[in-house]
């Protein structure tokens, strides 16, 4: 069978497989994490004191950092007195002085399953009406009171005090629990119990319900922290995930490329190895501060670096799994790349490298969308397929590149070009169908592609890849069989130069695709 068959058999069995997947995962798939609710509601006016706040989400998260704070206009923002939470969905916001008159807005930080800090806010207004004065008409034995009075005062008062113990309790305390107006001084930020009465309400447009001594007794709020937060923490947390993934792409491209291209070639092989070795070091090392990196994202602060209990919270999450296997996946390539044992030996090596790398691709099924979207096993299977096809293409196309700069005029070139060329093919249809099922798994809807910055992302990397295929279908097409039809590349120097150029945009345009990815593994598809 040609090479041209073998491949439209191979995208076509990748078309029927991607149909299948598709029927199959029909099932609507559930939201991103998000806010699904509260109580109060966004923009809700609330008649009566707030004790408690209720925050529902969509799936279970933890507060990352301050997590939950409160704030009135641009007054400082203060911590809830507690916490309380059952099933990490719902989270329940407690104040033992109760919230009164007042416009708040309630900021939410919070770590989703996934790794990923999703934040938000809303906002409510207290608005406790003030109790009315209960009037009455006087009686007739007061008015006959009154007027026998010289000026009047003695039964005024007489009257007074017969109103006050014929009114009943329940006709002068607003219902609700009883609450102090609640306000944020301007220099501790604290708050202190007001009572405003009628008059001055009247005159400042606002009302306040009357002072009780349960609210005035009541703790000061516990303030957030005022600091600027851990500034350039996630950028410098996605310039650790673009280490760590373009690592992996050298690893895995690196190991098919010793294996299947140059498996004849001791030098080249020992030179794939001195990649392996530096790439081991940076995927390495890109773990180790991407988990302490992840402690300063979800607390928001830098001293979490070396906060132990911080630390050992990332640890402990799916993103902490991911880590660790990362770790030992690229300490057991740094061992291959360092051992020089004797050929009878070859095969117990290339499998220590290969289980590594295996590692190493299963880490990416503990960090990103794969924890929380859709089917976990299919999406998990899907990212490992899709990360391996894509480092084999990626990675051995960079390795291919340097080969042809270092071997311009190698007659023997057209063997690996051509074992190449057909190992990229493969790995072209699976990443793409392995692609296309993650995608369909992370979008709620098709709008996500343009309406979200991981759908925009997204359209990004298809774009790039789409590039580099066409450059490869060329080479494929044109350039290599010009090259094949003489002994010696040297006899077609204008052949060859195309060659390598051709080949070295592809690799490049690949790695840029390999950027955006890892922008993308960390964007959020809300």
């Amino acid at each position: 069978m040609s090479l041209r068959s073998r491949c439209s058999t191979a995208l076509m069995l990748a078309l029927a497989v991607s149909a299948v997947l598709i029927v199959t995962t029909a099932a609507p798939v559930a939201a991103h994490t998000g806010l699904e609710s509260s109580q109060p509601s966004d923009g809700q006016v609330v008649v009566e004191p707030i004790a408690s706040i209720s925050l529902t989400f969509n799936r279970p998260v933890e507060p990352a950092g301050d997590g939950f704070t409160v704030s009135q206009g641009l007054g400082p923002q203060f911590l809830p007195d507690s916490l309380s939470s059952t099933d990490n969905r719902v989270w329940r916001l407690h104040f033992d002085t109760p919230l009164g008159n007042g416009v708040y807005e309630v900021s939410w930080r919070v770590t989703a399953e996934d790794g990923h800090v999703v934040e938000g806010m809303f906002g409510f207004t207290v608005d406790v009406p003030q109790a009315e004065s209960l009037t009455t008409a006087p009686s007739d034995s007061t008015a006959d009171s009154t007027a026998g009075s010289p000026d009047g005062t003695a039964a005024r008062a007489d009257a007074a005090e017969e109103l006050a113990a014929e009114t009943p309790e329940s006709d002068t305390i607003q219902s609700g629990p009883p609450a102090s107006v609640t306000t944020l001084r301007a220099g501790d930020g604290t708050r202190s119990a007001a009572t405003t009465t009628p008059s001055s309400s009247a005159t400042s447009g606002a009302t306040a319900p009357a002072e009780s001594s349960a609210a005035s007794e009541g703790n000061p709020p516990r303030l957030a922290p005022s600091n600027s937060g851990a500034a350039g923490a996630e950028r410098f947390a996605e310039a650790l995930r673009i280490v760590g993934l373009l690592a992996t792409l050298a690893i895995v491209g690196g190991l098919a490329f010793a294996s299947f291209i140059v498996r004849d070639e001791p030098s080249e092989r020992a030179r794939v190895q001195r990649v392996l070795f530096d790439s081991g070091i940076a995927l390495v090392a890109a773990a180790v501060a991407a988990a302490l990196t992840q402690a300063v994202v979800i607390e928001d602060d830098w001293s979490a670096v070396v906060s132990v209990d911080a630390i050992t919270d990332v640890l402990a999450a799916p993103f902490g799994i991911a880590v660790g296997l990362r770790v030992i996946g690229g300490l057991m390539v740094l061992a291959l790349a360092c051992l020089d044992a004797a050929d009878s030996s070859r095969i117990r090596r290339r499998a220590f490298g290969l289980i590594g790398a295996a590692l190493v691709i299963v880490s990416y099924s503990f960090d990103g969308h794969t924890v929380t979207e859709g089917p976990r096993l299919l999406h998990a299977a899907a990212n490992a397929t899709h990360v391996t096809a894509a480092a084999v293409w990626s990675g051995g196309l960079v390795l291919l590149a340097d080969l042809l700069r270092r071997r311009r005029r190698d007659a023997g070139l057209v063997g690996p070009l051509m074992r190449f060329s057909q190992l990229a093919s493969v790995s072209l249809v699976l990443a793409g169908v392995a692609g296309t099922v993650m995608a369909l798994l992370v979008m709620d809807r098709f709008a996500d592609l343009w309406s979200t910055g991981w759908g925009r992302l997204l359209i990004a990397k298809i774009a790039l890849v789409a590039l580099a295929a066409v450059i490869g279908a060329r080479n494929r097409w044109v350039h290599m069989p010009a090259a094949a039809q003489h002994v010696s590349l040297q006899a077609q120097p204008l052949v060859q130069q195309r060659l390598f150029r051709a080949v070295s945009t592809e690799a490049a345009v690949l790695v840029a695709a390999g950027v955006v990815t890892a922008f993308l593994v960390g964007a959020s598809a809300l």
